[in-house]
């Protein structure tokens, strides 16, 4: 066996407030090979990520790039010793071309290379991979799959040897995520290492080569992918959880047929956020009940719907009808006083504050009409919630900021759920939740709408969450929705055409 290219030893890392997020993490990543980090929510995958790309220092521990003890200390330094990162969300500037924007990744590291050459090496990845984009289009054009390529191709024009991949390809549609698979074949035979962070484990047996398992904080398995089974990685990462997780449909527990409509959409028209129709001629109704799903890959149009269904997003025409009730463009506050509940796939930017303990944040929502706050009342809903949504560390009085991504997630999640009386509203409810978790949000979901009789409306670039959930599939492409399908009868084929043609 080669030496590793990347290895860490005795990494640990405390937040205030008692929070351990690595306890004495060793790790070794080699040239030629895919390395997957699996783990449950709050098990330290982020903060790892970060401490390898400069984001974080750890308290304690060495890292070792090419036999050599090295200190990273920011992203720019990471990325000139060879580390690159592309995350979940592409971080690109919208305004600018494709090749603008790499033009500028290399000029932030000190590389300067033409306009032309940068063209020519975008041409000739996305030849590789299959997929063609202009280097002249502006980002914003793009969908989430050529954005994603365009990171890569970031990657490749810095001389990354080390690409760390944080949940980048999980959510790109099942054709167009083995097309990367393709090219990171070769990207590794040239003998650079790949770091796969993904909540799929799938996923990882599909293209890793050896699999770590991290839980609250520890390592709790290292194994090669040919002697790892998806059950037996289950149970490493939640114990007797594991048993819980399904992907069968959700029967109707209380087989009570769905009611009267709540949310009435008639011919919606919405812009984006460069002006462009966003969503075109949108009608569709959702009753009592009744579980809506919205299948597509991102940026065609599912958020700026739920924006506009939420009141967040201004309607350019057509109408928005909750009990009722003409709502079109009447703002947030008086749609959410209809007992609506919003989970929006990215809770930092739209739906916590990340300043203000868990306590604060659920009490935002609870007692926005009120005076004086029940604090007592709010600690009573917190602490509840806290308990049945596993949230890590379970301390009200603790600060968002402090909490894993998966675990903000839960706080949204949870609190969206219990506020939400009529309809809910919903774009990747469990986006950053592991499996175990996401099984469970998914059953309170189900919950919700036969138990309480409310409305959902949801997108998400899961079609597997998709198909399990929903009572009628929808497929948005380029701002135009298609459907009704049955989740049962209709070919999973023929949705994936409609979400990528």
């Amino acid at each position: 066996m080669t030496s590793p290219l990347l290895s860490i030893t005795g990494i640990n890392k405390s937040f205030p407030g008692g929070v351990i997020a690595l306890d004495d993490v060793s790790m070794e990543f080699y040239p030629g090979e895919v390395t997957a980090i699996l783990g449950e929510n709050g098990a330290g995958k982020s903060t790892l990520v970060k401490i390898l790309y400069g984001i974080y220092s750890p308290d304690k521990g060495d890292i070792f790039f090419q036999g050599k003890r090295i200190v990273i200390g920011s992203p720019i330094d990471a990325i000139k010793k060879g580390i690159v990162m592309v995350s979940q969300i592409p971080q690109l500037i919208d305004r600018l071309t494709v090749a603008e924007n790499l033009s500028l990744s290399l000029t932030s590291v000190g590389l300067f290379e033409s306009m032309k050459n940068v063209r020519r090496v975008f041409k000739e990845i996305s030849d590789k991979i299959g997929i063609k984009i202009n280097p002249d289009a502006k980002v914003w054009s793009l969908n989430y799959t050529q954005k994603q390529l365009v990171e890569i191709a970031r990657a490749v024009l810095l001389d990354a040897k080390v690409l760390i991949l944080d949940e980048a390809l999980t959510y790109l549609p099942v054709e167009e995520r083995r097309k990367f698979y393709v090219y990171l074949q070769r990207f590794k035979e040239e003998g650079r290492s790949i770091v796969l962070i993904t909540h799929k484990i799938p996923e990882a047996l599909e293209i890793s080569d050896r699999i770590y398992i991290l839980r609250r904080g520890k390592v709790v398995g290292s194994l090669v992918r040919e002697n790892a089974t998806l059950e037996q990685i289950r149970e490493l990462m939640f114990g007797e959880a594991a048993k819980l997780i399904t992907y069968e449909r959700f029967s109707n527990p209380y087989e009570i047929q769905v009611g009267e409509p709540i949310i009435q959409v008639e011919n919606l028209v919405v812009e984006g956020e460069y002006g462009e129709i966003a969503v075109n001629k949108v009608s569709f109704k959702a009753r009592a009940g009744e579980i809506i799903g919205i299948a597509g890959i991102v940026g065609n149009g599912q958020r700026e719907l739920l924006e506009a269904l939420v009141g967040l997003r201004r309607i350019r025409s057509g109408r928005v009808i909750i009990d009722g009730v003409d709502v079109s463009n009447k703002g947030v506050g008086v749609i959410r006083e209809k007992g609506v509940g919003f989970i929006p796939d990215q809770p930092l930017r739209y739906a916590v504050s990340a300043e203000n303990t868990i306590v604060e944040n659920i009490a935002a929502l609870f007692s926005r009409q009120q005076v004086v706050i029940n604090w007592s009342s709010m600690i009573e809903i917190t602490n509840k919630l806290i308990k049945e949504y596993s949230i890590y560390p379970p301390n009200p009085n603790i600060h968002v900021k402090l909490l894993s991504g998966g675990n903000i997630m839960k706080v949204v999640v949870s609190r969206e759920l219990e506020y939400a009386t009529r309809a809910l509203l919903a774009y990747n409810p469990t986006r950053g939740l592991d499996e175990a978790t996401a099984t469970f949000v998914r059953k309170k979901i189900k919950e919700k709408a036969v138990g309480d009789k409310v409305s959902i409306v949801f997108a998400s670039e899961d079609l597997d969450e998709v198909l399990q959930l929903s009572d009628a599939v929808f497929v948005m492409n380029r701002g135009v929705l298609y459907g009704p399908f049955d989740p049962v009868s209709t070919p999973r084929s023929k949705i994936e055409e409609l979400m990528v043609m």
